[in-house]
């Protein structure tokens, strides 16, 4: 598993001693924990094994937006086609 690369996988927790065993969940590696409030995950578990199905790809690293310039073509009002 790369940096920044998100994946399908199974994942084994570890939670007060107690192993949890999540299947094909999407996980992205941080720090070596796990949290997911829809799961009801509310604080970081600690991740002892990643079993990975499939690489999904990576996160962005753009950081900003780019920008739209807004088109000269003129529009009929009633179709909404290009003239």
């Amino acid at each position: 598993m790369k940096q920044r690369e998100i994946i399908l996988c199974n994942l084994t927790l570890l939670e007060d001693k107690n192993k949890i065993i999540l299947k094909n969940v999407v996980y992205k590696e941080s720090n070596g924990y796990y949290k997911n409030y829809r799961l009801g995950i509310k604080k970081p578990l600690k991740v002892i094994d990643v079993e990975c199905i499939k690489s999904l790809g990576f996160e962005s690293i753009k950081k900003g937006y780019s920008e739209v310039s807004k088109s000269d073509n003129k529009r009929d009002d009633i179709t909404g086609a290009y003239m």
